[in-house]
């Protein structure tokens, strides 16, 4: 006959095999994850490196340069382009006026709506002689 000893040391072998397999096949699927993130990481590493030579060609001047020529219809600001004031001609007084589109929504003869705070005609300048002057070059189609 067995001894009541003898069981317990089976039962507690058996349980600490059953413990000893799971926790092996644990450590086999936690390793086996590890490789596919490990795989997907290195993956995703090399296609950012992709994307960094791609913008760094994208972004070269010469890259940049060549695009702006074929897609853009833009020129360079020659010194004619630069207009003063005292360029513009005043309005002849025998020209006839010019025949005015009604604005949308507002009845012929209508009220005008109140002016806006209507800005004052001194240069920037002479209020502020600090003021950074900036021209803007809307471009000419060539």
């Amino acid at each position: 006959m067995i001894g009541k000893s003898t069981i317990i040391w089976i039962g507690t072998i058996c349980a600490a095999s059953g413990i000893l397999y799971q926790t092996s096949y644990k450590a086999q699927e936690q390793e086996r994850e590890l490789a596919r993130l490990t795989r997907t990481i290195q993956q995703e590493r090399e296609s950012i490196q992709v994307l960094k030579a791609e913008w760094a060609s994208l972004n070269d001047p010469t890259t940049l340069e060549r695009l702006a020529r074929e897609h853009l219809v833009l020129a360079p600001t020659t010194a004619q382009q630069i207009a003063v004031l005292t360029d513009i001609p005043e309005k002849q007084p025998d020209t006839p006026p010019q025949r005015l589109t009604p604005i949308p929504g507002r009845k012929p003869g209508a009220p005008k709506p109140p002016p806006a705070a209507t800005p004052s005609h001194e240069p920037a300048i002479a209020a502020r002689p600090d003021a950074p002057v900036v021209m803007v070059n809307y471009g000419v189609a060539r």
